[in-house]
C-alpha cells in the first residue's frame, strides 16, 4: 500500500538555521508548562515547548508578536524581544459544557464515523510551524442513548516510534469554527511507527457529546522527540542536504463533498478548501477519524 502526502509541507526545514530560545511558565506557580504551541502572528513560523517548558524558534521571530496557546491557559500575545525570554501564562477560567450526572455504564456502543485504513492514503504533515487540523461532527438526537465519548481512532503515518500528538476537543463558535475547549486538560498520546490505526481511550474523561456539535482536532508538537531527519537532493549543487520534519502525518481520504475539515494555520481557523492540483483536483481531504460513543 502506497502512502503519499497530499497536504502541504509548507517550508523545507533545513538544519543549522539561527534560533532564539525561551521558556514558558505558569504565572502563579512559576512551574514550567510543557507542550505549549507558539506561533508568530500571521506567519508560518512556530515552536512547541518541550517537557521542561523550554523552546527554540527561528531568529526571524525576533521583535514580532508571538501567540502562545495551551489547553487550560489563556491564549497570550506577546512580543519576542530577546533571547532566553520567560513567558508567563495565566490559568483560564473556562465555563465548560454541562456535565452529565449519570454514571457511565459502557454497555451500549455507537460508532458515528469510521474509515478504511487502506483508502486513507493522503495526509496532513508539518515541517516548521505547529498547526492544528480538526473535523466537525454534528449532534444527532439518537446520541441520547450513548451520550459519552468512548473511543477515538485515527489513521496515522510515522517514520519514528513513539511520536507524541495532542488531541483537542472544541465546541463551535457562533460562526461555526472551533471555539471554546470542551475539555480543559491536554490529551497527549503516542503514535506507533508506520501507517497504522491509532486508538485513544477517552472514556475516563467522562466527556458528553455537546448538542452544539463537536470538533475533534489534533495538534502537532514540534519537539525533539518528534523530529525525523532525512536527506534530500539539492538540484542546484546536485548534492544532498540534511533536513527534518516533525512526525506524525495524520491520514485522510478524498471525498467529492466537503468533509467538515478545518485547519488552524497562521494563528487562525480556516475551512480546508478543495484540492487544486493533481489527480484529486476538485476533491476534498477528509480526516480519517472513527468516533465511538457509549452509555
Amino acid at each position: 500500500m502506497k502512502f503519499y502526502l497530499q497536504a502541504i509541507f509548507l517550508l523545507l526545514a533545513v538544519q543549522n538555521f539561527a534560533q532564539t530560545t525561551g521558556i514558558v511558565q505558569d504565572s502563579l506557580t512559576k512551574k514550567t508548562i510543557p507542550y505549549v504551541n507558539i506561533w508568530v502572528d500571521n506567519e508560518n513560523i512556530g515552536a512547541t515547548s518541550e517537557e521542561n517548558g523550554s523552546f527554540t524558534i527561528s531568529n526571524d521571530a525576533l521583535n514580532k508578536t508571538l501567540i502562545l496557546s495551551c489547553v487550560g491557559y489563556e491564549t497570550k500575545a506577546i512580543k519576542l524581544s530577546h533571547n532566553n525570554q520567560v513567558f508567563y501564562l495565566k490559568k483560564a477560567s473556562i465555563q465548560l459544557e454541562e456535565v452529565l450526572v449519570q454514571s457511565q455504564k459502557k454497555t451500549i456502543f455507537n460508532t458515528i464515523s469510521t474509515f478504511d485504513l487502506e483508502t486513507a492514503t493522503t495526509g496532513f504533515g508539518i515541517q516548521l510551524a505547529p498547526w492544528i487540523v480538526g473535523r466537525f461532527f454534528e449532534y444527532d438526537q439518537s446520541y441520547e442513548k450513548t451520550p459519552y465519548l468512548n473511543t477515538i481512532k485515527l489513521a496515522t503515518n510515522s517514520n519514528i516510534k513513539g511520536a507524541l500528538f495532542k488531541m483537542v476537543l472544541y465546541v463551535p463558535d457562533e460562526k461555526g469554527a472551533p471555539g471554546d475547549y470542551l475539555y480543559n486538560e491536554d490529551i497527549i498520546f503516542s503514535v506507533p511507527k508506520g501507517h497504522r490505526e491509532t486508538t485513544i481511550d477517552v472514556s475516563k474523561y467522562k466527556i458528553a457529546f455537546p448538542e452544539k456539535g463537536l470538533f475533534v482536532a489534533f495538534e502537532w508538537l514540534t519537539i525533539e522527540q518528534n523530529k525525523f531527519q532525512y536527506k534530500f537532493k539539492d538540484l542546484n549543487s546536485k548534492g544532498y542536504k540534511k533536513a527534518f520534519r516533525y512526525e506524525p502525518t495524520l491520514s485522510a481520504y478524498m471525498t467529492p463533498e466537503y468533509g467538515n475539515t478545518w485547519i488552524y494555520l497562521n494563528a487562525q481557523w480556516k475551512k480546508f478548501d478543495t484540492i487544486s492540483v493533481g489527480k484529486d483536483k476538485g476533491s476534498f481531504s477528509t480526516l480519517a477519524i472513527e468516533t465511538i460513543l457509549s452509555n
